[in-house]
């Protein structure tokens, strides 16, 4: 490190120093340049606590890069600290109101921007927030976030079931029965957005995925004189069994999405394998020990209520919540990925 030495003296310029003891000279010689060396210390710390550790991002095995990250607020990073070092003592619930949702947060974060992203709320840097973005959240707050500038995003629309009646003489006359349930489909709608001090003003739907399809509804309409038992052709199943699921390959629907927000293919290799180690892409895997739930693996799972009330069941929901939540923590599935192989999560 070069020395700045403006305003210093030539040596043959300084007052003549034969009064003072050449071992107290000495002396003096060794206090400064401790004091050198403790400032340019605190210098380095400095400029080292100024770096975002959100903007490291990098695939196991390789070197990190550092990126810019010009459309994310700067948030404090989890970085390798332990969780409990960005908690703070006390709990708050606050309300959020943003795409026009009203959405209420209970979190222990140290800062309302740890708070967001936890809840998968990702807040762009050109963003009006009503409330400071680096102090806690303020116990029945309400948190306004006015969005400006490119936005993106995923709808979840449901496709309704049609009903289908089928005559049977295994049923009296004038009977009906349901024998399978209708069940709702599903599809998503990627969208990039444009907004102007909170007003959307334009908007260009980038995919439109389809989740699950309807289930028809069948209804036994009775045909006969006399009550019978049903024949076995009659009978069926009413409804799948809880806890499955039947619809799209989550993984078919996580790759459009990653297309849709610009990310390559590289992305879309960091989020198969960070979510195929979190829940092996199960919409319904959870944590027994600290109860993460998800394709994403939110803790809780409740979180992803702010993507979609359907967080439960829906993994085109869970997916819209966990890619705004890497996008605000870590900037691309890559940086999470790369931040997961460190320490072990994300």
């Amino acid at each position: 490190m070069s020395v700045d030495k403006t305003g210093s003296r030539h040596r043959a310029d300084s007052p003549a120093t034969t009064e003072i003891p050449r071992p107290l000279r000495r002396l003096i010689g060794v206090g400064g340049l401790v004091v050198v060396l403790a400032g340019s210390l605190a210098f380095a710390t400095t400029q080292a606590d100024d770096l975002d550790p959100q903007s490291v991002v990098g695939d196991a095995g390789a070197a990190p890069e550092v990126t810019g990250r010009d459309n994310v607020w700067a948030q404090v990073s989890r970085g390798e600290l332990p969780r409990t070092a960005l908690e703070a003592e006390n709990e708050v619930t606050f309300t959020v109101t943003v795409d026009g949702q009203d959405l209420e947060i209970t979190s222990n974060a140290l800062t309302l921007a740890d708070a967001l992203i936890d809840n998968g709320i990702v807040v762009g840097v050109d963003d009006q927030v009503s409330s400071e973005m680096n102090q806690q959240a303020t116990d029945g707050d309400t948190v306004t976030i006015a969005r400006v500038g490119t936005q993106y995003g995923a709808e979840t629309a449901t496709i309704p079931f049609e009903t289908v009646e089928r005559e049977t003489s295994a049923l009296p006359a004038g009977t009906t029965r349901v024998d399978t349930e209708g069940v709702e489909g599903s599809q998503v709608t990627a969208f990039t957005a444009t907004y102007e001090n909170g007003v959307e003003v334009s908007r260009t739907n980038s995919a439109v995925i389809l989740v699950s399809e309807p289930v028809d509804e069948v209804v036994l309409v009775g045909t006969g004189r006399t009550t019978t038992a049903a024949s076995p052709e009659d009978s069926g199943s009413s409804s799948a069994p809880s806890g499955s699921y039947s619809g799209t390959d989550p993984r078919g629907i996580a790759q459009q999405m990653v297309a849709a927000r610009g990310w390559d293919s590289s992305q879309w290799s960091c989020l198969d394998r960070l979510w195929q180690k979190e829940s092996n892409w199960n919409p319904y895997a959870q944590n027994a020990g600290s109860g993460a739930y998800g394709i994403p693996q939110s803790l809780p799972g409740s979180k992803m209520a702010s993507a979609g009330s359907d967080w439960r069941t829906n993994p085109a929901t869970q997916i819209t919540w966990g890619l705004n939540y890497i996008s605000g923590r870590y900037g691309t599935p890559c940086g999470a990925w790369g931040h997961s192989q460190s320490v072990g999560w994300y």
